[in-house]
């Protein structure tokens, strides 16, 4: 392998990633036939982890071509301000702040569901404007306020979502 081919492969094993407006609707819709590696890597770049992260679930090889792949797609875009041009076409609030609080509420679900994070964290993901994530705030709280280790914090989760929500002039 060259230098130059070398150091593109570092710098994109190294970057953080997280899903533009399509990938998010290639999450929901499945449009493309994405492969299963394809599909696992697009869905685990949350804009919160390096592909460096995924190193332990498959050959970093593998995940560099993936992530080359669904850059090629328009999929994922680097997370350096950048991404929030790529996201849905009428948001109602800034994506930016749309993405920090899908990031906050899949961090605490990730953290406090286990395993049961994954239909909650799908969920996030799939709401493509403000509304949408309105609407999946009350089934992440639900899931939180129900689990063992999210009930002591899930009325703090909700009041930080709400608050980020109004601060982005949704009403919660």
């Amino acid at each position: 392998m060259s230098t130059e081919s070398s150091r593109r492969t570092s710098s994109l094993f190294d970057a953080v990633y997280a899903k533009t407006g399509k990938g998010r609707d290639e999450v929901t819709r499945r449009a493309l036939k994405l492969n299963g590696r394809q599909r696992s890597v697009l869905i685990m770049l949350d804009g919160s982890k390096s592909c460096a992260a995924l190193a332990p679930l498959m050959p970093a090889g593998q995940v560099a071509a993936i992530v080359g792949e669904l850059l090629a797609l328009d999929l994922i875009a680097p997370c350096d301000g950048t991404a929030a041009a790529h996201a849905s076409a009428a948001p109602i609030v800034s994506d930016a702040g749309l993405d920090r609080i899908r990031r906050y509420m899949v961090g605490a679900a990730r953290t406090h569901l286990g395993l049961l994070a994954e239909d909650v964290v799908a969920r996030i993901e799939r709401a493509g404007d403000a509304g949408q994530l309105r609407g999946v705030v009350g089934h992440w709280h639900m899931a939180l306020r129900d689990s063992k280790h999210g009930r002591a914090t899930a009325g703090d989760c909700l009041r930080e979502v709400r608050a980020a929500l109004r601060e982005a002039g949704v009403e919660a």
